[in-house]
């Protein structure tokens, strides 16, 4: 069962690492998208980031793939659940 977790905090959970399973996917939204500029964490693969969350806050991310709403809805839909982290 694949899970994609979606992260809203400027926080990275420790739980997180607990939960995580082979097919799982992370989503930034929100502040959490200043974790991508964070060389000190490793986080987990695959990773996305919610554009309009990234543009917000005039980043930019390199390293990560930037979707768009319409794009976190099909990412919800190829999970078999998903759970919100804030």
């Amino acid at each position: 069962m694949t899970t994609l977790h979606i992260l809203f905090t400027a926080e990275l959970p420790e739980s997180l690492a607990r939960l995580w399973s082979t097919g799982d996917s992370l989503l930034l939204a929100g502040a959490s998208v200043t974790l991508a500029l964070r060389p000190d964490l490793s986080l987990p693969q695959p990773l996305y980031a919610l554009a309009e969350a990234v543009q917000a806050r005039g980043l930019k991310l390199d390293q990560v793939a930037l979707i768009s709403s319409a794009d976190w809805v099909e990412l919800i839909t190829r999970h078999d659940k998903s759970l919100s982290w804030s």
